[in-house]
């Protein structure tokens, strides 16, 4: 056995991004794209159904990522005019690790140093959360080394945390819409006493991304 990493893309106009009644965003339609190997691959597949529905129709691109290996060579190589927004909960996961290395796991102090500083970073103060972070002081041992790798993980994302002009514009500051897509990949590809090989895997996908993204009957059309 062995694990199959599928990476994933979703593209959607942002009219087609609503809300439900309770509030939960929803999109009417989105183009989901899936890839077992190179992410640049799963760009130039991500590009053609973003093509498909009208990329060159549109007067601005967000392209939100989380901090995957990979993911801004996406940007580069096909959406290279793209606005770029970091995940804001993959940040959040990482000022709390801060915060847990600076003061502790169960210090009373970490809620309110992590929760004060997520708010200026939602809410148009993120130089500000920034330049502290960039400011601290070296440690030693793990502390240090903790330290060390988030003031290098905030300093490479610095220019994609404009979360409060990118809400005031609509857009999203969260990967939702690509965590749903990743469940329904789930549930259809990792149900009990499913095993796949890769081709079969690659080809299900492939198949299924089809149906979903409308082109099926192109997919079986005969002349």
């Amino acid at each position: 056995m062995e694990w199959h990493e599928l990476k994933l893309g979703v593209f959607y106009r942002q009219e087609q991004a609503a809300q439900t009644e309770g509030g939960r965003g929803r999109l009417s339609e989105k183009m989901v794209v899936s890839w077992r190997g190179e992410p640049l691959e799963l760009g130039r597949r991500l590009h053609w159904e973003a093509q498909r529905e009208g990329l060159a129709r549109a007067q601005a691109l967000l392209f939100l990522g989380d901090g995957a290996a990979g993911v801004w060579g996406v940007k580069a190589d096909r959406f290279p005019t793209a606005h770029e927004l970091l995940d804001f909960f993959q940040g959040s996961e990482h000022l709390w690790d801060l915060g847990r290395a600076l003061h502790g796991e169960d210090s009373p102090a970490l809620p309110p140093w992590a929760e004060a500083r997520l708010h200026r970073l939602r809410h148009g103060r993120e130089r500000v959360v920034l330049a502290e972070i960039a400011g601290l002081k070296k440690r030693r041992g793990a502390t240090g080394k903790k330290l060390a790798q988030e003031q290098h993980y905030f300093a490479g994302h610095a220019g994609r945390m404009n979360y409060q002009a990118a809400a005031r514009r609509g857009w999203p500051i969260g990967s939702g819409a690509v965590e749903s897509a990743c469940r329904q990949q789930q549930n259809r590809f990792k149900r009990c006493g499913q095993f796949w090989i890769r081709s079969g895997l690659r080809n299900l996908a492939a198949l299924n991304e089809a149906r979903h993204n409308h082109h099926g009957d192109e997919l079986w059309w005969t002349a």
